[in-house]
């Protein structure tokens, strides 16, 4: 358990998950079920170079198997569409198109949303994973296994609502000890999504 607590960033007022067996099983049981989230986000990034946090807001959309749009509205224009491998980049400027086979940082990340909304963070071979929780929520502490994880991130932690493992907030600690932060908030399942929303162009 020492060691653990060593290795795994536990957040404060969380305890070791007794029976993290039992655990998987209830959020496996618990995400088959789902085929979509919509859901509105707060971003918060914490920079140690800035006093003021960067805020923003927008949309998030999942839709199994693969699909994911995170959509930023404020203060600027930014839209992330993930899709069977392929991820468009859209700015205020320009769009891109990347093949995440090409790059293995972008399909670790690609895979990191994906796991976070289908319950499968556990099989994720890029992350050891530790499981916490207190009265309400469960923290699922990511320390990257894999070199290429390593050099962008220091932990990932996600945390999940006890009731019916929403996820309520996902963290991102980069190596040098930056951070963002970002909840989700009034996070509807199975709502009818257009396959337009995914569409990489």
């Amino acid at each position: 358990m020492v060691s653990a607590l060593n290795v795994f960033g536990q957040a404060k007022g969380y305890q070791p998950v007794k029976n993290v067996a039992a655990f998987q099983q209830e959020l496996t049981k618990s995400n088959t079920a789902i085929q979509t989230i919509a859901s509105d986000f707060v971003q918060v990034k914490n920079l140690s170079m800035l006093a003021d946090k960067i805020k923003s807001k927008g949309k998030f959309y999942f839709k199994k198997e693969d699909k994911v749009r995170i959509e930023y509205t404020t203060p600027f224009s930014y839209l992330l569409v993930m899709n069977a491998g392929q991820v468009m980049v859209k700015d205020e400027q320009r769009t891109s198109k990347i093949n995440t086979k090409n790059s293995q940082a972008m399909q670790s990340v690609n895979r990191i949303m994906i796991d976070c909304m289908r319950g499968t963070v556990f099989q994720n071979p890029d992350f050891k994973v530790a499981a916490y929780e207190n009265g309400s929520t469960y923290q699922l502490a990511m320390v990257p296994a894999t070199a290429s994880m390593k050099k962008m991130f220091k932990q990932i932690d996600v945390y999940m609502d006890k009731k019916n493992f929403d996820v309520d907030r996902l963290t991102m600690t980069e190596l040098g000890g930056d951070y963002t932060d970002m909840d989700f908030i009034n996070t509807q399942h199975n709502v009818s999504l257009n396959e337009a929303l995914f569409k990489v162009k």
